[in-house]
């Protein structure tokens, strides 16, 4: 290197500058590098002396002396090949960035501006270099941002804190409709629709930008050309440490599809859930898919369990394609659809006219500008394929991702429905069915009568309700499966009876109803024959059951009457036959319906009588077999009404048991027998027990115990003095509490007496374990006791097992001296009946008491006629 040259610049004014500086002779010999240059370079200050220029340079590159304008302060010095032998000029504010070499031979960017200067007789080139590499890099960056930003598909939002708009890229232009540069300074308001719930979206961005926390936003927007979008909002506040702030950051996101699709779901909701049919709700699917993709016609069709396809949806879809496809057999060749529901898979055919599934299908197909298919099977829970999805496209090609998006949210939806409609048929079938004996059920009774009246304009019509006698006391009695197993056994057996034309169903629990044609000869046989065939025994668990039925018939005489006047008039003759005394049939005929009308002018007259206190009681003795002194009476309910006179008990008693009113007056005629014993006792009267009959409702209250026992304290007489008799139906309708109350009632001292003993079912299975001290011979017995016989051999039996049960027995309907001997004979206990008196009020009681005599147990004749 040679000797260090003069130049008319100080050395430390060089090395004080920031940028490197080179001082350059003409023939490019650099004569000076200050410590920058040399850093920048990646040597030392005496390796860059007296070395030629064009070592900065990389190879091919010629440095040329250039000559200078006298008004020129700064010079580039220009590539070789370039500048031809032109001057290269450049100026302080645009300084051209050159690729330059290190010591080390790598490349870096460097920003050259070059002065000339003379002095001392010499000139000098001074080259300003600066590394730019980083900052270029830096700018490069920069740039690829922005370019990012600009193109990024999601809208990029810069707001002051005033929410105006200070920068927006392109697609936050294309989401609101107004150019780039006509958006800086425009409020955030901007990109709202106009809509009237706006003011609530702003309001709420505003109230929380407040926070300064990022949050997001659904935000209704509409674009230039008036579509609606929806755009997700996704915001940043940038805030000072104390959150005063300073810019938003607002990125959106356009979920129009996502809203759409939401919409499509809250309309299909909407649509499951109110009263359209099966086919209004997949048709409006149809025309929802086909309005956020109108480059589709849709289809949805249902396979049968005979595996053949039903067109149930369309909307723009031509009605012949859908006709083509009806009740085909699906299969692995049978179109889209046909191949989707066979295979379980969604089948694509982008091109139907070449496609093998369709051929002998596409001409349907094609003709209407049908060109491609998509089916997406429809699958139920149970993974069942239900039906299937198709979307036809106009263009050869496969579905897009939006429309995968929008079959993925309607298939479920589809499935929902079907599996909607198919519980709707189970629920039409279950509701004119009864599942236990596979007859048609009530509704179903109507639907087939309204037919049937329908066809059989000129034929005479009848109907048979048939209702099982006591079936309550079998169900409770044996259970209710046995119950179920008799019912479903005389089913099979009443259906063996009638023709296919005949309609038999189970109208009601213990009822069935059959409806046919025919006049009063086929009514009597059909009666017969039903009877007959009900009362044959059942063995249920080896056990034969018997029961018998009571039947009510009507028919419209050849007439159009409507089919519930034929019902009623039905039910009419049946409340005749129970009223006869059961196990029987009875035909419908005016005065039948006459006495249905007095019925319920009786049972009108029944509650006011209660409510007026018009009943009143009479009584009956109960003598004892052997010594004839007094056991006891019987209280007995007796009603006169002032219109209608005297009403027998065996007619208001079962009208008060159908119409719920028999609790009221078992508590009245408690409550008036107990005021009457206590009359007898202060008076002197010798009547030790006085019996009142319970019916069965009595013992389903939890209270009764209680209620008693306030009628004995009301009254002020011993329990021992009152007897309660209940029947066997209050012991076989709900034997867990009848065995409750019964025993609360005997705690309390009050004797407990079986009323009717012999007339219910499987009593003896229960008898031992109710806490009874009486056992009472139904009257019925009575007729047909002889000294020997069957009659004979029940009685005998029947005192037997009380005595061996410590209860004393009752024969009650005794009449006859025969009847007495004979109950004597058997060492029956206790005689009640007409034989010593019929039931007297209680003057004739007092008068009947003083008249008989104190021993024997012969009839007072006189006091018996009297009565």
């Amino acid at each position: 290197m040679g000797e260090r040259q003069t130049y008319p610049i100080p050395d430390k004014l060089l090395e004080s500058i920031d940028a490197g500086i080179l001082l350059v002779s003409n023939d490019n010999t650099i004569i000076f590098a200050n410590d920058n240059a040399a850093h920048i370079w990646g040597g030392s200050t005496t390796e860059l002396s007296g070395r030629k220029l064009d070592i900065l340079f990389p190879t091919g590159t010629d440095i040329l002396p250039c000559t200078f304008g006298e008004n020129l302060t700064h010079a580039a010095l220009c590539p070789s090949g370039v500048s031809g032998g032109r001057v290269c000029r450049s100026t302080t504010e645009n300084h051209p960035h050159l690729t330059l070499l290190r010591h080390d031979g790598t490349a870096f960017f460097a920003e050259m501006s070059v002065a000339r200067i003379e002095g001392a007789g010499q000139q000098v080139f001074v080259i300003s270099l600066r590394d730019v590499t980083r900052e270029l890099s830096r700018r490069e960056q920069d740039l690829q941002y922005a370019s990012i930003v600009q193109r990024n598909a999601c809208g990029i939002l810069i707001l002051d804190s005033q929410c105006r708009i200070t920068y927006a890229n392109a697609a936050a232009a294309r989401f609101s409709g107004i150019d780039a540069e006509g958006m800086e300074g425009t409020d955030f308001s901007a990109f709202l629709s106009g809509q009237q719930g706006d003011l609530a979206t702003l309001q709420a961005f505003r109230r929380r930008l407040q926070r300064c926390r990022p949050f997001e936003l659904e935000i209704h927007s509409r674009t230039d050309t008036g579509q609606d979008i929806w755009l997700l909002a996704t915001v940043t506040p940038i805030c000072s440490p104390y959150e005063e702030l300073h810019e938003v950051i607002v990125v959106l996101n356009d979920i129009t599809g996502s809203e759409q699709i939401k919409t499509l779901q809250k309309d299909m909701m909407g649509a499951l859930t109110s009263n359209l049919s099966f086919n209004e709700i997949l048709a409006l699917m149809c025309r929802q898919i086909e309005r956020i993709a109108p480059d589709v016609a849709t289809q949805i069709v249902v396979v049968d369990d005979e595996q053949r396809m039903h067109p149930v949806a369309r909307a723009r879809l031509p009605a012949q394609i859908a006709e083509a496809c009806a009740d085909l057999r699906i299969g692995p060749e049978v179109g889209s659809c046909g191949t989707a529901l066979f295979t379980g898979r969604e089948v694509v055919t982008p091109d139907i006219e070449a496609d093998p599934k369709w051929k002998g299908f596409w001409q349907v197909v094609v003709p209407h500008g049908l060109m491609a298919c998509w089916s997406v099977p429809i699958l139920l829970r149970d993974g069942r394929v239900a039906g299937s999805l198709a979307f036809y496209f106009r263009a050869k090609r496969a579905p897009g991702r939006w429309h995968r998006r929008i079959a993925d949210a309607c298939l479920h939806l589809c499935a929902l429905a079907i599996e909607q409609q198919r519980a709707r048929e189970d629920i039409a079938r279950l509701t004119q069915y009864d599942t236990l004996t596979g007859l048609p059920n009530r509704t179903g009774l109507w639907h087939g009568i309204r037919q049937r009246m329908a066809r059989a304009r000129h034929e005479n019509l009848l109907a048979l309700i048939i209702n099982l006698d006591r079936f309550r006391t079998i169900n409770n009695g044996l259970g209710r499966p046995a119950g179920d197993r008799l019912l479903a056994t005389l089913a099979r057996r009443l259906s063996g009876l009638i023709s296919s034309d005949d309609r038999l169903a189970r109208s009601g629990a213990d009822e069935f109803t059959l409806v046919t044609t025919g006049g009063v000869e086929r009514a009597t046989r059909l009666a017969d024959a039903i009877m007959k065939t009900v009362a044959e025994p059942v063995v249920i668990d080896d056990v034969p059951v018997t029961i018998t039925t009571s039947i009510g018939i009507a028919d419209n005489n050849g007439g159009l009457p409507e089919a519930e006047m034929l019902m009623q008039q039905a039910e009419t003759a049946l409340s005749q036959a129970k009223n006869t005394g059961r196990n029987c049939y009875r035909f419908f005929s005016e005065e039948m319906n006459r006495q249905a009308e007095d019925q319920i002018l009786l049972t009108n007259a029944l509650k006011e009588a209660i409510r007026t206190d018009q009943l009143h009681q009479v009584y009956q003795p109960q003598i004892h077999a052997t010594t004839g002194r007094l056991e006891g009476v019987e209280a007995l309910a007796r009603w006169t009404d002032p219109v209608l006179g005297i009403i027998s008990p065996g007619r208001f008693i079962p009208l008060a048991e159908e119409t719920g009113q028999i609790e009221a007056i078992g508590l009245w005629s408690l409550r008036a027998a107990c005021r009457q014993m206590a009359l007898w006792m202060q008076a002197g009267v010798e009547v030790p027990v006085v019996s009142v009959n319970i019916s069965a409702l009595h013992f389903r209250n939890p209270d009764l115990p209680r209620l008693i026992d306030g009628i004995l304290r009301e009254s002020g007489i011993p329990p021992q003095r009152l007897t309660i008799e209940l029947t066997e139906s209050a012991m076989m309708e709900d034997h867990e509490q009848t065995l409750i109350a019964t025993q609360a009632i005997r705690a309390m001292g009050i004797g407990l007496s079986m009323d009717d003993f012999g007339t219910g079912f499987s009593s003896l299975s229960n008898l031992a374990n109710l806490p009874l001290n009486e056992l009472k011979i139904d009257r019925s017995f009575m007729d047909g006791f002889e000294p020997t016989g069957k009659v004979h051999s029940v009685i005998t039996a029947i005192i037997r097992i009380g005595r061996s049960l410590g209860m004393t027995v009752v024969a009650e309907g005794v009449e006859t001296q025969a009847q007495l001997d004979l109950l004597r004979q058997i060492n029956c206990d206790v005689i009640q009946g007409y034989f010593f008196s019929r039931p007297l009020d209680v003057q004739d009681l007092e008068a009947w008491l003083n008249a008989r005599p104190d021993t024997g147990c012969s009839r007072p004749d006189s006091q018996h006629d009297a009565a």
